[in-house]
């Protein structure tokens, strides 16, 4: 397959691997200690998308039982087109019409496969996808919707306007604020600005951080950033409840990875700076555990790293505890794979490596080697051709487990501490391609098993 970093800003495989990326059921979101289901909690602090509050599986499942179908899932050839998303017990899909209509929303029960209901979003595709565990939140370019739940009626839609001939340039990525009393979201964060096309190139005017009104998308304000250039979706945003956290790319042009960014935090009760560090190059999938933040760290075209930092006690200062060198082979363009628990960080290195770096200070505890995928050559005097490729794996941490996905449909299990081998699973042999790819599927953790939602919608529980 072609693997050069631009051709993975293609939207069917930013799809194929946001499938992948679903199997730590990892959402940008106002999250705190991840669960199977939703919490609105905030006394942990930690915002950990990689991690999994289930029993996990120490011993090879005995039984799969299968479940109602959902509906046939187009997983790789339009971007988010039927990428299953695991919410409060509901599982969510998308569909797409021959005609290229707008995306369709399907609810159905996780337990039993039942459909809850069936929408018309009006968006011709999903940016990004949210919930508060009362209503869902969609974001398309420039429209936000919110979603009731329960039923999937339209709460609110808002298309914010500027003054022409500018319009808004808001990032893919939203995440929530969510109020402790009520327990919904009263506030939605993204970063953007206002831009308007020029022959010469794009004018931006007015970057930040916007903020909308949770009850009906209107625009409340915006920290200011100036510094703050566009390109390509890049930035993040990561919230804990009382603080946003921030990787913003700064520089003087658009470009994929910025030279320099900004890593900073907010309170979000006076909007007003706590910290700002200095970033080289561009941070992305950003983690949040205990007191270190964790995010991969893109430094040139192909120079990726992952980097630790501490917060401080007082919550107003941060520091670089470590940094390392992915270890991924050049030209390989694919997005890097970590997970994050309270002792390691686990990440994937080059050629289906393995390895779990001590969260405090770096340090190699083990490495584990996986086979490589086989895929067709895509161009060149061998297209067809099979040979070694190697997809990025997904992780997922458990309480006493850590699930890794290799990227070709092997499942294994292994002890965190020591990298040993529990058991595997071949779930599916997927066949990677530049312009389909197949076999893919949706993995769920649940407490004494986990689900697999295969591409033709079939559900199993293997437990």
């Amino acid at each position: 397959m072609n693997t050069n970093r631009q051709s993975q800003k293609r939207p069917w495989i930013i799809a194929g691997l946001l499938v992948l990326a679903l199997l730590s059921t990892a959402m940008t979101g106002c999250r705190t200690s991840a669960t199977v289901e939703w919490t609105n909690q905030t006394t942990s602090g930690t915002v950990n998308s990689t991690f999994v509050d289930v029993d996990g599986l120490l011993a090879e499942p005995t039984r799969v039982a299968a479940s109602p179908p959902t509906e046939e899932l187009n997983m790789s050839n339009n971007f988010d087109a039927g990428v299953p998303q695991f919410f409060d017990g509901t599982i969510y899909t998308y569909s797409y019409g021959a005609g290229n209509e707008n995306a369709r929303m399907t609810a159905w029960d996780q337990t039993t496969g039942k459909k809850l209901w069936l929408v018309d979003t009006g968006l011709r595709w999903i940016w990004s996808f949210v919930s508060d565990g009362t209503h869902l939140f969609l974001h398309t370019a420039n429209t936000f919707c919110c979603l009731d739940k329960k039923t999937g009626a339209t709460v609110w839609k808002n298309t914010p306007t500027a003054g022409s001939p500018f319009v808004f340039d808001l990032g893919r990525k939203i995440v929530l604020h969510i109020n402790k009393q009520s327990n919904v979201a009263d506030r939605l964060y993204v970063l953007g600005a206002e831009m308007k096309n020029l022959d010469t190139g794009r004018e931006q005017r007015n970057p930040g951080i916007y903020i909308l009104d949770g009850a009906n998308g209107k625009l409340l304000g915006r920290i200011d950033w100036p510094a703050l250039t566009l390109s390509n979706g890049s930035g993040e945003l990561l919230c804990d409840g009382a603080t946003l956290y921030a990787s913003i790319p700064e520089s003087t042009k658009a470009e994929y990875p910025a030279q320099k960014s900004s890593l900073v935090a907010f309170d979000l009760t006076t909007n007003k700076m706590l910290w700002k560090g200095s970033v080289d190059g561009e941070g992305s999938n950003l983690v949040k555990q205990g007191n270190m933040l964790v995010f991969i760290r893109s430094a040139a075209f192909v120079d990726d790293w992952i980097d630790v930092w501490q917060i401080g006690a007082a919550i107003t200062s941060v520091k670089r505890l470590w940094t390392r060198h992915t270890d991924t082979t050049p030209g390989e363009g694919r997005i890097i794979s970590f997970a994050v628990d309270n002792g390691f960080v686990y990440l994937q290195g080059s050629k289906a490596t393995l390895r779990a770096l001590a969260l405090t200070s770096g340090r190699e505890a083990w490495d584990y080697q996986f086979a490589p995928t086989k895929g067709p050559i895509t161009d060149g005097p061998d297209v067809g051709k099979l040979h070694d490729t190697f997809p990025s794996m997904t992780l997922t941490t458990t309480r006493n487990v850590l699930f890794v996905q290799d990227g070709g449909g092997l499942v294994a299990v292994l002890d965190p501490a020591t990298g040993k081998e529990l058991w595997s699973k071949r779930i599916s042999n997927i066949q990677w391609g530049q312009h389909a790819t197949s076999g893919f599927f949706v993995l769920q953790l649940v407490d004494k098993g986990f689900l697999v939602l295969a591409s033709d919608g079939k559900v199993q529980l293997w437990n």
